[in-house]
């Protein structure tokens, strides 16, 4: 199902990319964009969690010991300011060309997961792949100057 569900957010997010560009490129402000995915997401996890009865497991935070909750709260923290700061990248330049350069932060990933928790899930093929988007990165950074 993992797969089933990163293809299917890799679809959502294409979509919801290419739609926002013409809107901020229009004088949309991304603040009020991040306003209106954080609202929209407020308001569909709040009938998500209603609809699954589990609505008092999220105000009592279930299944989060006491020194995980700083990781959950810098775990959504950045996740906002990443959101944000994407929509302020399409609203300067565009969404595709601002998508392509997000799109390295699986290498970020690897490099805060060894930073933070000391895991390593790197093989000789995901290895050949980062190295394979830092050269996508490197490309597109080059092409546009």
């Amino acid at each position: 199902m993992w797969l089933l569900y990163a293809i299917a957010a890799s679809l959502c997010w294409g979509m919801s990319y290419a739609a926002s560009g013409p809107i901020l490129r229009k004088g949309l402000s991304p603040v009020l964009f991040f306003f209106g995915y954080s609202a929209l997401g407020f308001l569909g996890s709040l009938v998500l969690l209603s609809a699954t009865g589990k609505i008092g497991q999220a105000f009592r935070m279930e299944g989060l010991e006491k020194g995980d909750l700083g990781w959950f709260l810098f775990s959504i923290g950045g996740s906002a300011l990443g959101a944000f700061l994407t929509y302020a990248a399409m609203s300067a330049k565009n969404p595709t060309l601002a998508s392509l350069i997000e799109i390295s932060y699986p290498l970020f990933v690897v490099v805060f997961a060894w930073l933070f928790f000391r895991e390593m899930q790197l093989n000789p093929m995901t290895i050949c792949g980062g190295l394979l988007v830092i050269a996508g990165v490197a490309v597109i950074i080059l092409g546009e100057r």
